[in-house]
């Protein structure tokens, strides 16, 4: 992997939690993806053990994919108080397990990440779907959308560390710019 910048991003969910890993070289450029999916838990199971099992799948993916770092979607004020606090928990599963690595956790607001990865902060789920597909140079829509989500999170890191390395005099002047808006 050497010094290239390894992202897990993570969409929460109680029922589906996308998850993406995208790698870049220094300075966020040339973003590829690694591996995606959605880890699913089954409504019938007590949400403890519904997230036991979120946090179990991020830590094997973190063993599998070794990431550097993980981003995950800050939750949104949302009208359903019930989603809002199974969201919540999802999001803490995934923390505990990022921290439990010893990985730093990266937060965005869906309109940053939608902002970073399609240029509107209000941009619909599709589109933010094809441009992570544009982005990442991927030939099938990544689905379900929460996985597309997940991408979209980690390019959003990589946008994010390739203004931090042009902040602080260390960017790489090659590479193909991609991998998320500047």
């Amino acid at each position: 992997m050497g010094d290239r910048l390894r992202v897990l991003g993570i969409d929460p969910g109680l029922a589906s939690t996308g998850f993406g890993v995208v790698e870049a070289a220094p300075g966020g450029h040339d973003a590829r993806s690694i591996a995606m999916g959605a880890i699913r838990t089954k409504a019938k199971q007590p949400r403890a053990q519904r997230l036991a099992t979120i946090a179990q799948r991020v830590d094997e993916l973190i063993v599998e994919h070794e990431p550097t770092e993980v981003a995950i979607e800050q939750q949104y004020v949302a009208d359903n108080v019930r989603s809002a606090m199974a969201i919540g928990e999802a999001r803490a599963a995934v923390m505990v397990a990022a921290a439990g690595r010893g990985l730093p956790v990266h937060e965005y607001t869906p309109s940053a990440v939608k902002e970073a990865v399609t240029g509107y902060g209000g941009a619909p789920k599709e589109q933010v779907q094809q441009m992570v597909m544009a982005q990442l140079e991927l030939t099938e829509e990544p689905s379900p959308l929460d996985v597309s989500d997940a991408l979209a999170i980690a390019l959003t890191r990589l946008a994010e560390s390739r203004l931090d390395a042009l902040l602080s005099g260390d960017a790489q002047p090659t590479g193909s710019g991609q991998g998320g808006a500047a």
